[in-house]
């Protein structure tokens, strides 16, 4: 499909056939009714779960890492294998960072505070 049709198509007032929108909750491989209604936030609901497993693994593995007591080992230690069992790639995550300090939301990255011209961007696009 080329860009062109997939820029109309994402347009908020493109009038979609049933078709199409099967074709992109296949292609995207989420539930039609995310392409349907209006999200919450930018995420569907299936990406924005897989990013709380995510979330808990990572605080999982932190007490698994720092803790002292046996018990508590052995009890994240199982909750670490639930996790696997519910999403295996959580097998990848590592603990939360011991060093530096969590952003805010209204703190901004790097990315914020660089400049990237439109015309790099088109130039990709057509790449």
């Amino acid at each position: 499909m080329p860009a062109s049709q997939i820029r109309e198509e994402e347009k908020p007032d493109t009038d979609l056939l049933v078709s199409q929108l099967l074709e992109w909750a296949e292609i995207l491989d989420v539930p039609i009714a995310d392409l349907l209604e209006e999200p919450q936030n930018n995420l569907s609901s299936p990406i924005r779960e897989r990013a709380k497993l995510v979330r808990i693994m990572k605080t999982v593995k932190a007490i698994s890492e720092r803790t002292q007591e046996p018990n508590i080992g052995i009890l994240s230690e199982v909750l670490v294998d639930q996790l696997i069992d519910l999403m295996p790639e959580l097998a990848e995550i590592n603990a939360w960072n011991n060093v530096g300090q969590r952003r805010s939301l209204n703190d901004l990255g790097q990315i914020a505070e660089r400049s990237i011209s439109c015309d790099s961007i088109i130039n990709a696009m057509r790449d």
